[in-house]
């Protein structure tokens, strides 16, 4: 009786984690997805800080064709305009585009807001650059890091 109790128990228990297991199909599918996303982002990302801008370019204009982008699609955006308005021939019209695109993706984005800045100062328009900065203090305070950089750049032009 004991024997057959131990045997049913280890059948339930090996039943119900099959099930748990295929049913959680599904998310990994889209955890692996995300998770391929942010991979691609990151170098990118480490392209940026190494200043390979070709080569950003050329993979964040990739990753940009992605439908599964979800939270990752206005920092993929972000630092696509900052590879445009970096390169060593910037395209500042893609830059401003890239920004407009990650700005409609997350309003609130501190670092489209400080680039697009930035983008602002570096075509003599110091009213557009003033106003992403009061957007910046009015979504994080002034003591953001983003606030701080497109200050010192504002005081600095």
């Amino acid at each position: 009786m004991m024997m057959i109790r131990t045997l049913l128990t280890l059948l339930f228990i090996s039943s119900t984690s099959f099930a748990a297991s295929t049913s959680s199909d599904d998310s990994e599918t889209s955890i692996s997805a995300s998770e391929q996303v942010t991979k691609l982002y990151d170098k990118a990302y480490e392209l940026v800080y190494y200043k390979k801008f070709d080569k950003s370019i050329k993979l964040l204009e990739k990753i940009a064709k992605r439908k599964d982008l979800g939270e990752k699609k206005a920092d993929v955006y972000n630092l696509l305009g900052f590879s445009y308005r970096k390169h060593s021939e910037p395209n500042l019209d893609k830059a401003f585009e890239a920004y407009r695109i990650a700005l409609e993706a997350n309003p609130e984005h501190l670092g489209a807001h400080e680039y697009l800045g930035e983008l602002y100062i570096t075509l003599g328009n110091m009213n557009k650059a003033n106003e992403m900065l009061l957007k910046l203090e009015t979504i994080a305070g002034t003591n953001s890091m983003e606030y701080r950089k497109l200050k010192t750049a504002i005081d600095n032009s």
